[in-house]
Parts: structure tokens; sequence; C-alpha cells
């Protein structure tokens, strides 16, 4: 009696060390893309300007215009920024870093191409945050949309037609885009 109490317990211990050891593997904040990001009260306000401004972005993108995107991606740069100071550590900040530092290499694009590669990288930080809380999309009025011929994912406003700010030339718009639910 008193070895399969000790059993009990040891193997009783044993799970429990086995779990708790797995959670703190596999919940490593900022690099699991399964971990969720939560961000806090102070924090939604700034990632409510940094859509806003990325809202612009992408029709820039969209229109392959240039002109003003070293003034939006500071924008960007300033939001992001705010929101690392009232977000303490953890996946949220990890989110508004990654956004710091696509709208540091947008301020530097010096053509379209580089200007796509700096979206998608902002959007890579974003992206995450709403598939952990997809309400977000209705609340900020958002769809989150894929080119299939490409793979990249992007925010779009809702009562917008889907349109893609990575294809490469304008006068051919990508047709091959899906809403990712």
């Amino acid at each position: 009696m008193v070895k399969n109490t000790r059993f009990k317990k040891c193997m009783v211990f044993l799970l429990f060390f086995y779990i708790c050891f797995l959670r703190v593997v596999s919940a490593h904040e900022g690099h699991s893309h399964e971990a969720v990001i939560t961000i806090g009260k102070k924090t939604v306000v700034h990632l409510q300007a940094i859509l806003s401004t990325y809202q612009e972005v992408h029709t820039h993108l969209v229109r392959k215009d240039m002109n003003g995107i070293a003034e939006l991606a500071q924008k960007l740069s300033d939001a992001a920024r705010q929101a690392i100071q009232t977000e303490p550590n953890g996946a949220g900040r990890h989110m508004m870093e990654h956004v710091l530092a696509g709208a540091e290499d947008l301020k530097k694009a010096k053509s379209v191409r580089d200007a796509q590669k700096s979206f998608a990288s902002i959007s890579d930080g974003l992206l995450p945050f709403f598939k952990s809380w997809p309400n977000q999309l209705k609340r900020n009025d958002l769809k989150m949309c894929k080119c299939n011929h490409d793979g990249h994912c992007w925010l779009q406003s809702q009562n917008c037609a889907s349109t893609c700010p990575y294809s490469a030339d304008q006068a051919k718009m990508c047709s091959d885009i899906e809403e990712v639910k």
C-alpha cells in the first residue's frame, strides 16, 4: 500500500513537471505563432493609430506612390514607440517592437519594392494579434487578405475591394486574393 501511494505521488509529480515544462518551452514569447498576443488598454489607442496609418501606407503601395511614405513611416514609428512604452514585456510589446522595426525600414525605402518589403514586415508583426483575436478585425473594420500568388497577407478595410499592395506592376493588379477567416 505504501509503495502504491509513493508511486502515485511520483507519477503526479512527473506529470505536473512535464506539463509545466512543456508550457514554458512552447510559449516562448514573440517567437511562437500559436501564442496568444494580448495588449493592455493603454496600448489600444496606439494600435488604432498604427492601423490608421497602416491603411494609408496600403493605399500608397497599391498606387505604387512613394510620395508621403516617409512621413507615414514616421507616424508608424511614433505610434509604435508610444505603444512600447505603455506595453509591459511580453508578446504585445514584441509585436510593437516588430512594427517599429518595419516602420524604421519603411522610412529608408528608396523604391516601391523596398516599401513593400517593409510593409510585409509590419504586416507580419500585426497579423498574429488579429489571428489571436479575430473579433478585433470587426471592431476595427478590417479584414485579413492573402495574395495566393506570392503568399503575402495584409490587413485592409472591410469597406473596400481587396487590393494587393505587393503586385509588381500597377497596370496589372493581382486578382488571386482571398479573405482569410
